[in-house]
């Protein structure tokens, strides 16, 4: 009897199984998509990246090339698949910099109210009152222009961002119990802020990252557009549609296709994101340390 009591009370108080938002289920699917194919890119592409096929220019899709060629006879297909892991790598890069620095700012900041708070935001400030596309322009002028430069440039752009971010969320917080009980127990700033503080701002910090990620993937197509980031005869997004401009009128597929390819991602990296907001909301979490 006191066994199916018990077995009854275990029943009672087992927590329901939460579903996956389908937008995190959709969006990382299509992630996943592009992932694989840009790192199986050299394996699936049926012609180098910069392969010219003198007798085959500016041709439409057809059976032999996918997406057509461009002005110099290289399979738009080959080159779109070779692009990917450049844009995502810029992108991904940039957004990791932009947390490495910017995340460990906004914790000190929110953690010391005062001065020290008021000198780091009026600085991030000043930096974002500069438009993004402005900032990493500023930053190349003094440098040559590289995919990895690219990627610096634009995590140094997000970074204000990010620390905006990690500093709203350390201010709220500081303002619960537990965060009170470790300063009442004499427990060093560095271990309140890493061990109490951080896991309980992941959540939003991920969020934010991963909406950072299509930002960064478009500002990098946006600085490729412009000369910025990848050089011919380099495979890059953002570069062949710049490349593809003389030919819009007669060879429209040319942009079409690593426009296609540049939109697909961020749909799928915003859904995915959304996702992640979606299973982090507060609301359904609840507040405090589990």
């Amino acid at each position: 009897m006191a066994e199916q009591l018990l077995n009854k009370d275990q029943t009672k108080v087992r927590p329901k199984r939460r579903r996956l938002p389908a937008n995190l289920i959709v969006g990382g699917m299509i992630a996943g998509i592009v992932v694989f194919l840009s790192f199986l890119a050299p394996l699936l592409a049926p012609y180098p990246y910069d392969q010219m096929h003198v007798e085959s220019l500016l041709q439409p899709p057809s059976a032999e090339f996918w997406f057509g060629t461009d002005e110099f006879g290289r399979d738009i297909f080959s080159r779109v698949l070779i692009g990917a892991l450049p844009s995502l790598t810029m992108g991904i890069l940039a957004t990791g910099l932009s947390l490495l620095i910017g995340v460990p700012i906004g914790l000190a900041a929110g953690y010391n109210k005062g001065r020290i708070d008021e000198i780091v935001m009026r600085t991030m400030d000043l930096i974002m009152s500069f438009p993004p596309i402005i900032l990493a322009m500023l930053i190349f002028a003094v440098t040559p222009p590289s995919i990895w430069k690219a990627a610096g440039a634009i995590g140094l752009v997000w970074v204000p961002v990010m620390v905006r971010v990690t500093r709203s969320v350390t201010l709220d917080l500081m303002q619960e119990e537990f965060i009170q009980a470790a300063r009442a127990r004499g427990e060093k700033v560095v271990y309140i802020l890493i061990f109490e503080i951080l896991p309980n701002a992941y959540p939003i910090i991920i969020v934010q990252a991963s909406i950072r990620v299509t930002l960064a993937i478009l500002l990098a197509g946006t600085l490729s557009f412009l000369g910025f980031g990848g050089q011919p005869p380099r495979s890059d997004w953002g570069l062949m549609i710049s490349e593809a401009r003389p030919f819009l009128d007669a060879a429209p597929w040319i942009a079409i296709a690593p426009g296609l390819a540049m939109s697909f991602t961020v749909i799928g990296v915003n859904l995915f994101g959304d996702g992640l907001r979606e299973l982090f909301d507060p609301r359904l979490r609840g507040r405090g340390r589990s």
